[in-house]
Formats: structure tokens, C-alpha cells, sequence
């Protein structure tokens, strides 16, 4: 169904500027940045974490391929923390529209548990967005459970 290969530097472009925009859209809608300084945050934060590109020491960069017509239906971005034995954390998971709710989802989480056991992980963690709920209901699915939780409240306008 799915595999997971290293991505290639010619794939990783045009991944980094697709997910600066997704995460600027993403902290956009949950409130935390205003739309007209959220393509410059996320563009800094992600470049500070991936501050080697595809050679960013600690950081694996997969693409998510489907093995029946070899195609990239997706990407995945795991971090193994160094300092943390045995905890990693995926700070990017995305399946190309035209292919979700295909189970490749719960496949390529699937595979990556299995990639990053051979890395020595024991433990996965991740953020996601709670608008995002397609994505909260596959990752409770898959055994993730809810370890902290942020809230906000807009005062401005009462």
C-alpha cells in the first residue's frame, strides 16, 4: 500500500514552501498569529528548525510513497530529540487531498511507528491543531492520547 523514502532535495523545496504556508494558515485560524505577519513566522520558525534543510542533524524528512503507481501521496517530518532518549516528535504529517479518507493515513503512521522503532524511538508525539479534527480523530484512532492542551479566549471584543 505505502512506503516512507528519504525525500529527495528536488521534493524538499517545494515541501518547505507548501508547509510554511499551511502552518501560517494553521496559527492563522487558530488565533494565535494575525494573518498579515503569518507567512514571516512561519517561515522563521521553520527555517530555525530546519536550519540544514534535508541535512538538519536529528531530522527525518520521509516522503510517503504508494507503492501501486509508485506516486508521492504525502510527507512526513520526525524529529528525534537527542537529549530525550528514545522520544520523537512529528512536526509534519500531510496525505495530498485527493488521497485521503483512503487509509492511507492510518497506514503512513502506521509505518512511521515501524520506522521510528529501527531509529531506537519509543515514544511518539505531535501537535495538532483542534480545528483539525479529521486529523484529532486518525491520531485517537491510532492510539495518541491527549498529553497537554492550550486554550485561548479573545477579551478584545466583549
Amino acid at each position: 500500500m505505502i512506503r516512507l523514502k528519504k525525500m529527495k532535495h528536488e521534493e524538499f523545496e517545494d515541501y518547505f514552501e507548501k508547509l510554511v504556508r499551511y502552518y501560517a494558515i494553521e496559527n492563522v485560524k487558530s488565533g494565535r498569529w494575525e494573518e498579515s505577519s503569518a507567512l514571516e513566522k512561519a517561515r522563521m520558525e521553520i527555517d530555525a528548525l530546519l536550519s540544514e534543510g534535508l541535512e538538519t542533524k536529528n531530522h527525518e524528512l520521509l516522503s510517503i510513497i504508494e507503492t501501486d503507481n509508485n506516486q508521492t501521496i504525502g510527507y512526513l517530518w520526525l524529529h528525534i530529540f537527542p537529549r530525550m532518549e528514545k522520544k520523537g516528535f512529528i512536526y509534519d504529517f500531510v496525505i495530498q487531498k485527493e488521497y485521503r479518507g483512503m487509509g492511507y493515513g492510518k497506514a503512513s503512521l502506521g509505518a512511521l511507528e515501524d520506522y521510528a522503532i529501527e531509529l531506537g524511538v519509543e515514544n511518539l508525539s505531535l501537535h495538532v491543531f483542534a480545528h483539525n479534527s479529521v486529523a484529532v480523530a486518525l491520531y485517537k484512532k491510532m492510539g495518541y492520547e491527549v498529553t497537554s492542551m492550550n486554550m485561548a479566549k479573545q477579551i478584545s471584543n466583549k
